[in-house]
């Protein structure tokens, strides 16, 4: 891909995506919904398909220990379910009420389009403990063994603060040195497609460039 323009980016939506099929017109007696059996959602799988074979996305993963080695590794690829890979690398402080508040630093590489996005989320984990499996009120012992969290909704946002810019830009140059891949074009993300039917949309409104080429919930990580 020579230039990274809308009319490039939403020309390959359109080759994995087929136009039409709204969802209130779907048969719910058919076994495979048909917008399954187009040309478009076969060629998406078969992007799958080579995407979970990919060697360099083996050696990326191998390469996060080496390039983050104070933080945590996670990944966060549902394959089929979205249309992106993801990595994450993360770090998880105290706070002063017993709470921690967990950073995820994390990259979303494309199955459909030699592009990435690098972004950062962040949530906090509140405590609470439970006595032979049931829920209860704090712990007096303070035994770790018996800790279990609940998590408040992760905040996402493309622009790293400052705390972790130096690890975004680290792991936006392992995307591009041992993948190849190009930053995705942020200004072009809420482009929208209301003809395509992306199938694993799960907002009410059409899709976006970025639904479409990533995922509809790139906040959730694992």
């Amino acid at each position: 891909m020579s230039e990274l323009t809308r009319e490039s980016l939403v020309g390959i939506a359109r080759q994995f995506y087929p136009a039409g099929y709204p969802v209130e017109q779907d048969d719910l007696s058919e076994p495979v919904p048909a917008y399954q059996r187009t040309p478009e959602h076969e060629r998406f799988m078969v992007a799958w398909e080579k995407a979970l074979a990919w060697p360099e996305w083996k050696k990326l993963m191998k390469e996060l220990p080496r390039a983050f080695p104070e933080l945590g590794v996670g990944g966060g690829t549902q394959p089929f379910v979205s249309a992106c890979m993801r990595c994450f690398v993360y770090r998880v402080e105290p706070m002063p009420g017993g709470e921690r508040f967990a950073t995820r630093i994390a990259a979303a590489v494309s199955v459909l389009a030699p592009v990435y996005v690098v972004y950062v989320t962040t949530q906090i984990w509140h405590p609470t403990y439970t006595t032979y499996g049931k829920p209860g009120g704090i712990h007096p012992s303070g035994d770790e063994s018996s800790r279990l969290y609940h998590f408040s909704p992760p905040q996402l946002t493309f622009e790293p603060p400052s705390a972790v810019k130096p690890e975004a830009d680290t792991l936006a140059r392992l995307m591009e040195d041992v993948l190849g891949y190009r930053r995705f074009p942020l200004a072009l993300a809420g482009k929208p497609l209301p003809d395509l039917r992306v199938g694993f949309l799960n907002g009410e409104g059409p899709p976006t460039l970025l639904d479409a080429l990533f995922s509809d919930n790139l906040a959730h990580l694992p």
